[in-house]
């Protein structure tokens, strides 16, 4: 028995061994053939992805922006302990250990899509994830799913990794990945960490951290404006993989799950407050100093407006606006959710993406009617439960 044990160990040691010995060989020789074709990685040195051109009023207050991508540059001191530890956790454990590539990670996926046929299963390190998606002499690595395509990857990794430390790959990553959904951008975290959590990510908590790296793999899907049940799942994936790291106790993982997400509030496009003012100052940028000055490097911009008074105006008809619409009365429902477009079979079930934020005094909110009585309606938003009196639908059977 244990002369076959002893067998079987050593035939999985030698066949490791050669595996590993071939895998080397084998990338050797594919690089040295591709290398002479390929631009240098040098150019990384020059690297500027485009930020943001901001507009503020004669108060220094923020009134619009313009920009081809959201992104924030921020350095490596800038990106808080707790979301260095938790991307390294989420994406690339061995990070801090590896030469760009994990040996291991690659031998499965080579026995795997050899079996298959096919480039199916990645093995992709943190490095080489960061190669896929940064732009080098102007050329973008290809998104196909190929050999050829994994093994400029692998060389693209092996320049990074020779050229840069460690600490300078994990911050170009923790700038370039995009981390917003299909209809809210956010290029890196600190323009997610904006986005979700209004807030700068120095500031981030463990969970909000774990929550971004979770979704460096599939933000569309698992942003938690996208689903906020993926966005939890990746969340504690995140946190389960801190504490295998080391980073934190299994304890402080357990506790740190329980806990609900908690988004900020949703502010209002600051472009939609003063839009013909904002449309004004774009066409004398772009006229001025050209538009890729002008979504590209990230401009400062001072302008005469203030931005107080906009907002009083515009509040000020609006409230007209309104008034004049209660003249008219009731209009109906804007929709059934027992039987309109993404019906719900129990009324208690229907939810709204609004609800996901907090609310304050004077916030227009939509609400589900699910109780009437002579002297009054019963609402629902979210988890609250309003009553409103007749003095607060009397509008409702007013007409001109």
């Amino acid at each position: 028995m244990s002369s076959l044990v002893n067998s079987k160990v050593g035939r999985a040691f030698i066949f490791s061994v050669f595996s590993i010995t071939a895998l080397a060989g084998l990338i050797s020789g594919a690089l040295f053939a591709y290398s002479p074709d390929l631009p240098e990685i040098e150019n990384l040195d020059d690297y500027a992805p485009g930020t943001i051109t901001r507009v503020f009023d004669r108060n220094n207050k923020l009134i619009g922006e313009f920009q081809t991508q959201r992104r924030d540059i921020i350095s490596y001191d800038d990106i808080p302990e707790v979301l260095r530890n938790a991307i390294v956790a989420a994406e690339d454990g061995s990070f801090f250990e590896h030469n760009g590539i994990s040996i291991p990670a690659v031998i499965r996926t080579i026995v795997t899509d050899l079996s298959r046929g096919e480039l199916a299963q990645g093995a992709s390190t943190l490095t080489m994830q960061l190669a896929r998606n940064i732009t080098v002499g102007g050329e973008r690595l290809g998104l196909e799913k190929n050999w050829e395509r994994k093994l400029r990857e692998i060389y693209y990794t092996f320049q990074l990794e020779k050229r840069y430390t460690k600490n300078e790959i994990l911050t170009l990553y923790a700038n370039e990945m995009y981390l917003g959904t299909a209809t809210q951008a956010a290029n890196g975290v600190e323009a997610a960490s904006q986005l979700y959590f209004g807030k700068t990510a120095k500031d981030l908590t463990l969970g909000e951290a774990a929550l971004i790296a979770g979704i460096f793999q599939s933000p569309a899907r698992q942003s938690p404006l996208a689903s906020i049940e993926r966005a939890t799942a990746r969340r504690n994936y995140t946190l389960r993989r801190m504490a295998a790291e080391g980073f934190i106790t299994a304890d402080t993982a357990d506790s740190e799950m329980t806990k609900p997400i908690v988004l900020a509030e949703r502010q209002q496009r600051v472009n939609s407050v003063a839009p013909y003012f904002l449309e004004e100052v774009r066409q004398h940028l772009e006229q001025e100093y050209g538009a890729n000055r002008l979504y590209e490097d990230g401009l400062t911009v001072r302008s005469t407006l203030d931005i107080d008074l906009q907002r009083a105006a515009n509040e000020a008809v609006s409230q007209g606006l309104r008034t004049l619409d209660k003249r008219h009365g009731f209009r109906g429902p804007s929709t059934n959710v027992l039987t309109g477009d993404g019906a719900v079979s129990v009324i208690e079930d229907f939810s709204h993406s609004r609800w996901r934020y907090p609310l304050a005094v004077g916030d227009m909110v939509p609400a589900v009617v699910t109780g009437m009585t002579d002297d009054s309606v019963e609402v629902r938003v979210g988890n609250h439960i309003l009553n409103i009196d007749q003095d607060g639908y009397r509008w409702a059977r007013r007409t001109l």
